[in-house]
């Protein structure tokens, strides 16, 4: 493991610390406040390149993240919306890019788990290719996907992260292709 330059009051980390890679290169520089991350916080790869930035409020991650590849293209962005609020709740709304930097999901969770909006998207990163609905990190109600156009091509019910109920397959005219019905993941008919 690297090096670290670490400093103390009363006993607590207290200021900027460095950590090292056992290259040399600088791994993080945190700032720290009476023994917990509070302050800008910045992580790099070995390479040097910079691997996350964002800030921290009494340990919890607050306000924008963002997050690169050992490249130094942005692969994702968290947004923690609630400002000092997160230090109960911990929600923020993640945002994930193509390599190329067009928008592929974007994402709602709560204490590290999915819940609620998640949208994918197609690979113009605008277009909207499937949205639905988290619970505690479980696929819950209508999900919709769609075709490029914006029509929808499939209307599929989850209960539990499972399928559940009738799945509607659509042409792009709207007309309906075919219907599957589930119960508990598992296809019982076919219209």
């Amino acid at each position: 493991m690297g090096a670290e330059t670490l400093r103390y009051k009363d006993g607590l980390q207290e200021g900027s610390c460095k950590e090292f890679f056992d290259n040399g290169q600088v791994k993080n520089i945190v700032e720290w406040k009476k023994g917990k991350r509070d302050g800008d916080a910045v992580f790099y790869h070995e390479n040097g390149k910079l691997h996350a930035k964002g800030e921290y409020k009494k340990d919890f991650k607050v306000k924008e993240w963002n997050y690169y590849d050992k490249n130094g293209t942005m692969t994702g962005k968290e947004v923690y919306t609630n400002g000092e609020k997160n230090i109960y709740d911990n929600s923020f709304t993640g945002t994930f890019y193509s390599p190329s930097g067009k928008v592929e999901e974007i994402s709602h969770y709560k204490f590290a788990k999915l819940h609620g909006e998640t949208k994918l998207f197609h690979e113009d990163g605008k277009s909207v290719k499937q949205i639905g609905q988290y619970e505690n990190g479980i696929a819950t109600g209508k999900w919709k996907a769609f075709y490029p156009s914006g029509k929808v091509q499939r209307e599929t019910e989850f209960v539990n992260d499972k399928w559940n109920g009738n799945r509607v397959h659509y042409r792009e005219d709207g007309s309906i292709e075919k219907t599957e019905v589930y119960k508990d993941g598992k296809l019982i008919s076919t219209k």
